[in-house]
């Protein structure tokens, strides 16, 4: 089990489940962006990340079990799990709770590119964006084809 540094509680919703009575995978990445949203304005303040942009590169998940609809609230936890130059990941678990044996529906990671929207490129990671990062940083989450 990897260290979770980080939880939020992020609210389901009926349009969520599918007609096999289970959250629709696509949804999956809906709760993610969700949590990251809630995260990094808790993470960098209440600017969130305007203060340095971020666009999400790329995104893959886990899909380890059905998550029928359960209710208001499912556990996401997040983490840092790499700081580059311009770029970081973040690790999750959609989870049934906060317990140590909570049942895991998803493994997700997402790299996150620190952009400046004026030149169109990407910029360095700031020292005080990485330090931030830092404080919820943990290994990487276990996926199914990880090559690294």
């Amino acid at each position: 089990m990897p260290k979770r540094p980080y939880y939020l509680d992020v609210p389901l919703r009926w349009s969520d489940m599918d007609a096999n009575r289970h959250v629709n995978n696509v949804q999956f990445l809906r709760l993610l962006e969700e949590a990251r949203v809630l995260g990094m304005r808790e993470w960098f303040g209440d600017l969130g990340h305007d203060k340095q942009p971020l666009l999400v590169a790329r995104s893959e998940i886990d899909y380890l079990q059905q998550l029928p609809y359960r209710g208001p609230l499912i556990t996401v936890a997040m983490w840092c799990s790499r700081i580059a130059g311009a770029s970081f990941d973040l690790s999750y678990e959609v989870l049934s709770s906060r317990d140590d044996d909570a049942v895991v529906y998803a493994r997700s990671e997402s790299t996150l590119v620190t952009f400046d929207m004026e030149t169109q490129r990407p910029q360095r990671i700031t020292a005080e964006t990485r330090a931030d990062l830092e404080r919820y940083f943990a290994d990487p989450v276990p996926m199914k084809r990880r090559t690294r």
